[in-house]
């Protein structure tokens, strides 16, 4: 799954802001990844998510705004 997709679903419906909080919840995730901070804010086409981020990443939307993240946007 593309990072780039879930920002940009974060940014239109919830907050820009959501994804910068989502990533600082994750923070430990990202850098395992490999990925900085910045690079992590501002996701690109390239930058993949294992399924492990994106359960939690779908935690975090769920728990900070209490909303689910759409299947569709996984698709």
């Amino acid at each position: 799954m593309n990072a780039l997709k879930i920002k940009e679903w974060c940014d239109a419906n919830i907050t820009p802001m959501a994804w910068q909080r989502i990533v600082m919840k994750n923070l430990d995730l990202f850098k395992a990844k490999g990925w900085g901070i910045t690079e992590a804010n501002s996701p690109n086409e390239t930058m993949m998510l294992d399924a492990a981020m994106i359960t939690a990443i779908k935690n975090s939307i769920k728990e900070m705004y209490q909303i689910e993240l759409p299947e569709g946007v996984l698709a």
